[in-house]
Order: C-alpha cells, then sequence, then structure tokens
C-alpha cells in the first residue's frame, strides 16, 4: 500500500471513529433527551406566544444535561443489566471525572443563569437542578413503595418546563396564558407518562431486582404494551382537537401533535421486537414536536 493511501485509509479510519464516538456521546451522554427538553421550551412558548431567544433553549438544555448525565453515573452498575451498550461506553470516560464534570456543567449552568436571566429563573433553574438530582438519590427509591411514583415525578419536571418561559419573560399575566400554560403542561405531563412507561420496559429487569413498582413491574412487559396503546391515544388525541377546534384556546396547528401517535406505535412496536432503538426513538419524542409545528406552518 502506497504512503498516499494508507494516509486516505487512516483518515477514515479516524473519522469513522470520531463519527461512532460523537453518535455514542448524543445518544448515551444524554444530550437527545436533553435537547428533548429544550424542545418543550419551544414548542410551549410558541403555542403561549412567547419570543423567546436561543439563551432560555441553551439554558434548558443545560439544566437537564447533567441531571441525565449524574442519573447515568450513579446508576453505572445496575444498568448493565438492562443497557450493557451504554454501561460499556460510560466507563471509558465516566467512572474517573462523571462529579468532576457534572460539577463543571452546574457551574456553567448558574454562570449562564446570572448573566442571561433574572432571580425568579435562576431559582427555579437552581431547584428543578436540586429536584433533578434527587431523584436519583431518594425519590426514584419512593416507587418501592408508592406506585408509578417516579414516573409522576419525572412527568411531573417536563410538564414544570411549560411555564420555563413564562418566568424568563414575564410577560403579562392574563386569564388566556394562565389556562393555556395549564392545559398545556397537562399536555406534555401525559405525554411524559407516556414515555416513561415504555422506558421502563427497557429497565423491567434492574426495576424487578430494585422492588420498584412500575407499571412493567406490576402488570407485565404484554400487558404493558396494551395499556401504552390506549394511554398513547388518551394522552395525544384530546387535548390538541379539543382545545383549538371547539375552545380556540390554541391555533389549529396544534392538531400537527396528533402525528405523534403514529410515532409512539413505531417506537412500541420496535420495542416489542427488543429492539433498542425503539426506546432510543421514544427517548427523544420531545424532539419530533418543533419539526411537527414547523411542518404545519408549512403546510397550514
Amino acid at each position: 500500500m502506497s504512503n498516499y493511501w494508507r494516509i486516505v485509509f487512516n483518515s477514515a479510519m479516524i473519522i469513522e471513529r470520531t463519527l461512532r464516538f460523537l453518535w455514542k456521546e448524543f445518544i448515551y451522554g444524554g444530550h437527545f433527551q436533553a435537547l428533548g427538553a429544550a424542545s418543550i421550551v419551544f414548542v410551549s412558548a410558541f403555542f403561549l406566544d412567547i419570543k423567546i431567544s436561543w439563551d432560555i433553549l441553551f439554558i434548558t438544555y443545560m439544566l437537564l444535561y447533567p441531571v441525565y448525565l449524574y442519573n447515568r453515573y450513579k446508576e453505572i452498575e445496575t444498568d448493565y443489566l438492562t443497557n450493557p451498550g451504554r454501561t460499556e461506553y460510560l466507563k471509558t470516560y465516566i467512572k474517573g471525572g462523571a462529579m468532576v464534570l457534572i460539577a463543571a456543567i452546574s457551574i456553567f449552568l448558574i454562570g449562564s443563569l446570572i448573566y442571561f436571566s433574572n432571580l425568579k429563573s435562576t431559582v427555579f433553574v437552581l431547584l428543578l437542578l436540586v429536584f433533578g438530582f434527587l431523584y436519583t438519590d431518594i425519590f426514584k427509591r419512593l416507587t418501592r413503595k408508592a406506585p408509578l411514583f417516579k414516573n409522576f415525578y419525572v412527568s411531573s419536571f417536563f410538564a414544570l418546563l411549560v411555564i420555563f418561559p413564562i418566568i424568563y419573560y414575564s410577560p403579562p399575566l392574563t386569564k388566556d396564558l394562565v389556562l393555556s400554560a395549564l392545559i398545556f403542561a397537562t399536555f406534555v405531563f401525559l405525554n411524559a407518562f407516556v414515555m416513561q412507561i415504555l422506558l421502563d420496559l427497557k429497565d423491567l429487569e434492574s426495576d424487578k431486582k430494585g422492588g420498584l413498582l412500575t407499571v412493567p413491574t406490576i402488570w407485565g412487559r404484554e400487558n404493558t404494551f396494551r395499556i401504552l396503546k390506549i394511554f398513547s391515544l388518551l394522552a395525544v388525541v384530546p387535548i390538541p382537537i379539543i382545545f383549538s377546534f371547539y375552545f380556540t384556546l390554541f391555533p389549529k396547528i396544534i392538531s400537527m401533535l396528533v402525528l405523534t401517535v403514529p410515532f409512539n406505535y413505531f417506537c412500541f412496536q420496535l420495542a416489542k421486537k427488543h429492539n433498542y432503538f425503539g426506546y432510543i426513538l421514544m427517548g427523544g419524542m420531545f424532539l419530533l414536536w418543533p419539526v411537527l409545528i414547523l411542518l404545519g406552518k408549512i403546510l397550514w
């Protein structure tokens, strides 16, 4: 092999390894899910008619990223039962300096809040950050005694992101704004609940071992898929239809989010066939929402 082709081959190998690393980091490192949280803020601001800038999305991402990273670091051993690929990847770089990285990101988040936002936003985000960390250490364990507690906890966390644009930009509080925020927060809560039930299927063995009372550990794998199909329809369809066509609280473009149903069903089918990609897709479900809204703006 000539030097030229050896250089080309080595360069190709470096590019391949780099792309593989970036893909695993994006999926396993929590970036995918953190961007999903930023998507909730983006879509919420759209339907609440609040103009936003890039900084609120960046802060939301920086809030969720260390929370996901902390959870995966603390559960790296038990996670191996149901997610060996992610565990092996995280062990290659996270075990030694994970807490240093989490602390650095948290400090950077605080600095960003001080620079970009107000006191109310800073307190709100820091409270979410603390309760995000406490989920792994304290609140998840309560699911051993209170069925589905972690589902309610995580879904409530996502639902609270709906009011973040209101706190961040302080628009005039009107009856319609408050009502819209409450209803859309309910919509986010229900969809997050569906997402968490499917992700609990991924963690079925480790949750059984830990004595957690989730839908899969209580009702079993097959019954959980039946529950998911029904609950997905109830979570996704009524609110966009009722509050856009009948009560006109939201613009009709919100009905585009009904297309989340076939996406969910696709994820369910993949997961039912033990295809891990179904769980990955479902974990980034909220990233689909801005795409559907932008598509609706083009087609409407």
